[in-house]
């Protein structure tokens, strides 16, 4: 099977897109709730330096353990962040996806080390 075609990677990267959307939705609302802007301020910069590349670092080391290494993990965090980047914040903090990407990538390759590869027992091997 096709490495683009695995179902696990691309469940994972979802998942991802979704953190990335709906955390900053759930802080937002619960902002307009309480009216407290200066919490919200501290929210969302838990949210850029904890919480996001905590979820990145996780989802990637996880989709390298179980499905190995992955070019997707290098550019696809941080397309998924342009959209939150926009709607939440400003462009300065397209930096931090290009961060996200980055820890990402080292994520999914620390997590492909320790990724099992099954041999087929159909094929011969070679000595």
């Amino acid at each position: 099977m096709q490495r683009w075609k695995r179902r696990g990677t691309w469940v994972r990267l979802g998942g991802l897109f979704a953190c990335y959307l709906l955390l900053p939705a759930l802080i937002r609302a619960a902002i307009r709730l309480v009216n407290a802007s200066d919490l919200g301020m501290m929210a969302f910069i838990l949210l850029l330096f904890i919480a996001f590349p905590l979820i990145t670092v996780a989802l990637a080391a996880w989709d390298g353990i179980w499905e190995g290494f992955t070019v997707l993990w290098t550019f696809l965090p941080l397309l998924f962040f342009i959209v939150p980047m926009l709607i939440f914040y400003n462009e300065s903090a397209l930096i931090y996806g290009i961060a996200y990407s980055l820890l990402a990538v080292t994520a999914n390759k620390i997590g492909s080390l320790f990724h099992s590869k099954s041999h087929s027992a159909n094929s011969l091997r070679e000595s």
